[in-house]
C-alpha cells in the first residue's frame, strides 16, 4: 500500500506537459459564453470577471456569481474599462479606453446603435448583435483594419430578431472564429450548427488548426453532473475551500517566509496547488476542445530553482487565485460528460478522472497541514 502511494505521488508531480500549445501566467486564457432563460449572455473571464447581457430576474438569480456589470447599460459612444487589481475584492470602472486590456481587465465599447456591444478580453474580441445592422455597417467593415478585424472574433446573436440569412451576413463580414447563434436556427448557409444541449461554450484566442467558423447555439441550463463525478467535484471543491480559508488570513511577509531548514516558503504551496489542478484538467479539456489551451502555471519544484510568481501577492489573493482556478475546472466539467471516470482520459499522461479528483482533494489538505507546520519554525513572521 505505501509503495502505491509513494508511486502515485512520483507520477503526480513528474507528469509535465507534451505539447507546445502550453500557456504562460500572462497569456490570453478561455473564457466561457453562457446562455440563459429569458435568451440573456454572460461572459466569465478566467479571472473571475462577470459580464451579463438581457439577463432579466429570473435569470439572474440561476447565476451562479454577481454580475460585476451589465453591458445592457452602455449607450452609442461609451466604453468602460473594468478591472479588478490584485489584493482587492472590488471590480472598479473607468472612462478610459484602454487599447490592450491586461488579463484582470476587460474593456466594453459601443460605438452606435448600429454596432454590436463589443468586449475585449486577453486578445480577444467578443460582439453582440441584437439586430440586423443596416448597409453602411457592413461597407464600413470592407477592409477594416480595426481592433476587431486583427483578433480572434467570437459574435454571439443576443435574442431572436436575426435570422439566417442575416447570421450569414455577419458572419461574411467579420468573419469570427465561433458564432452563436439562435437555437432556432440549425443552419448557417452550407454550414451546420451545432446544437449544445447545455448553456455553455468555450472561447479562447487559441489558434486553431481551421479557419471555418464554427457555429452553435446553446440550451438555457446549465450542465448537469451525474451524480458521481457531483460528489467527487464537491469533495475536492471542500478540501480546497479549506486551503483557501487558512491561506487568506497570512500576510504578504508570512507567505514569503523562508524556513531555515530548507523547505518550502508558504507560497509556493498554493502556487503548486492550483497549477498542478490547472494543467491537468486543462490537458483533459484541451483533448475534447482545442479552444481550452493547456495552461501550466507551475512553479519550480525544488526550493532552490523556485522563484515566486507574485511577490506582492497576499494569501487571501492566493487564495482567490486557488479560487480561480476551481472556478475553472467545475465551468468546463461538461468536456468530463460521457467519459468514463476509472479510463485514463484522453489528453493525460496518467490520471482517469476519479483519481484526478481524489489526489487533488488529497493534495489541498496535505499541503495546508505543511504550511501549518511552518508557523511553529523559528522566524515565523507575526503578522
Amino acid at each position: 500500500m505505501v509503495a502505491r502511494v509513494l508511486l502515485t505521488c512520483v507520477l503526480f508531480f513528474a507528469v509535465t506537459c507534451a505539447t507546445s500549445e502550453k500557456v504562460a501566467a500572462e497569456d490570453p486564457q478561455p473564457i466561457a459564453i453562457r446562455h440563459w432563460p429569458g435568451g440573456g449572455v454572460t461572459l466569465e473571464t478566467n479571472w473571475g470577471i462577470h459580464l451579463g447581457l438581457g439577463i432579466d430576474a429570473s435569470a439572474e438569480k440561476q447565476l451562479e456569481s454577481t454580475l460585476d456589470f451589465k453591458l445592457d447599460s452602455l449607450k452609442g459612444g461609451e466604453s468602460v474599462l473594468l478591472s479588478r487589481a490584485p489584493n482587492t475584492d472590488k471590480v472598479t470602472s473607468s472612462r478610459d479606453e484602454n487599447s490592450k486590456p491586461k488579463t484582470n481587465q476587460v474593456l466594453a465599447t459601443r460605438k452606435n446603435d448600429d454596432h454590436p456591444t463589443t468586449v475585449f478580453i486577453d486578445g480577444m474580441a467578443l460582439l453582440f448583435f441584437s439586430n440586423t445592422p443596416g448597409e453602411e455597417h457592413f461597407k464600413q467593415r470592407e477592409g477594416a483594419s480595426d481592433k476587431v478585424s486583427q483578433l480572434p472574433t467570437a459574435i454571439t446573436i443576443f435574442g431572436d430578431k436575426i435570422d439566417a440569412a442575416a447570421c450569414q451576413k455577419i458572419a461574411a463580414s467579420y468573419k469570427p472564429v465561433l458564432m452563436v447563434v439562435p437555437r432556432s436556427i440549425t443552419k448557417v448557409g452550407d454550414a451546420e450548427v451545432e446544437a449544445v444541449p447545455h448553456n455553455t461554450v468555450a472561447f479562447s484566442s487559441v489558434k486553431l488548426k481551421t479557419e471555418k467558423t464554427k457555429f452553435v447555439s446553446l440550451g438555457d441550463k446549465t450542465y448537469e453532473m451525474s451524480d458521481e463525478l457531483k460528489e467527487l467535484f464537491a469533495k475536492k471543491e471542500t478540501a480546497c475551500n479549506a486551503s483557501q480559508k487558512f491561506f487568506a488570513e497570512l500576510s504578504v511577509e508570512q507567505m514569503n517566509f523562508k524556513p531555515d531548514n530548507g523547505t518550502h516558503t508558504p507560497r509556493w504551496n498554493p502556487e503548486h496547488m492550483m497549477g498542478r489542478e490547472l494543467v491537468f484538467f486543462s490537458q483533459i479539456y484541451n483533448a475534447v476542445d482545442p479552444m481550452i489551451p493547456i495552461m501550466d502555471l507551475n512553479p519550480k519544484q525544488m526550493p532552490k530553482d523556485y522563484e515566486f510568481a507574485h511577490p506582492d501577492w497576499t494569501g487571501a489573493e492566493e487564495a482567490k487565485q486557488m479560487q480561480r482556478v476551481a472556478a475553472f475546472t467545475r465551468r468546463f466539467a461538461y468536456l468530463l460528460d460521457e467519459m468514463d471516470l476509472d479510463t485514463k482520459a484522453k489528453g493525460s499522461r496518467f490520471w482517469t478522472p476519479r483519481a484526478l479528483l481524489k489526489q487533488m482533494e488529497r493534495h489541498y489538505s496535505e499541503h495546508t497541514a505543511n504550511v501549518k507546520k511552518k508557523m511553529e519554525l523559528p522566524g515565523w513572521p507575526e503578522k
